[in-house]
């Protein structure tokens, strides 16, 4: 696997013009590639209650499984990514991207790490009463045969408000196509609908030599490729 396989596209993303100068990413290369997508999409989405977690919308969370292999649990923000499809539609044609704070415990990552991701909006979580036999153009994103009232992760490209237009704005003049609005009156719930492999630690290039070895030297604590990136 070389090295554009486990990378992320840089560049201006929904969530700001560009990547920071001494910034830490967690980077997933892996999910761009068309339908490829769908094999990291979690449906039906998985609830959060995010006081039983003690997670906010602010830094990341890392949690071990049974096996003893630290994961990333991260909140998508609404103010940057108002619908779920639109970070999903962003993944799939530039790659995952996640900043991490200067402290954010990274050390414990190895190859078999994850990126657990969520949204506040995930879950629909009244779906079984949203008439959803009213959306013709409904289909499961992952080919598992959901229904609308089952709550699939489809339903994500019918919850977008979108002004009169069957096209979602992304960032550098990109768009995808979004599907019948929900009928009703939806309510979401904050539930992880991607779960992806974190593939790379990448240092965004920093002016003074200092800083940049030091952030060089905190990614080199995780047991993952570490890069170094214009942006």
């Amino acid at each position: 696997m070389t090295a554009a396989d486990i990378r992320a596209h840089g560049g201006a993303r929904l969530c700001g013009s560009g990547r920071k100068a001494g910034e830490l990413y967690l980077e997933s290369g892996q999910v761009i590639g068309g339908s490829e997508i769908q094999h990291f999409l979690v449906d039906l989405p998985e609830r959060v209650d995010p006081e039983v977690w003690g997670i906010s919308a602010i830094g990341i969370t890392t949690f071990q499984d049974e096996h003893g292999v630290t994961h990333v649990l991260d909140w998508v923000g609404e103010s940057h990514y108002p619908e779920v499809a639109d970070f999903i539609e962003e993944a799939r044609r530039m790659g995952v991207s996640r900043k991490v704070s200067h402290n954010a415990p990274v050390h414990n990552l190895t190859r078999d790490s994850r990126l657990y991701l969520m949204h506040p909006r995930a879950a629909v979580t009244n779906a079984d009463v949203l008439t959803p036999t009213d959306l013709p153009d409904f289909a499961c994103p992952c080919g598992q045969g959901h229904t609308a009232a089952q709550g699939c992760l489809g339903l994500a490209w019918h919850a977008v408000a979108n002004l009169g237009t069957d096209q979602r704005q992304l960032s550098g003049g990109q768009s995808y196509r979004v599907r019948t609005p929900l009928p009703g009156t939806p309510e979401f719930g904050l539930a992880v609908f991607m779960i992806v492999p974190i593939t790379a630690l990448t240092v965004i290039a920093h002016p003074d030599p200092q800083v940049q070895a030091s952030r060089e030297a905190r990614a080199g604590q995780s047991r993952l490729p570490v890069f170094v990136a214009e942006e």
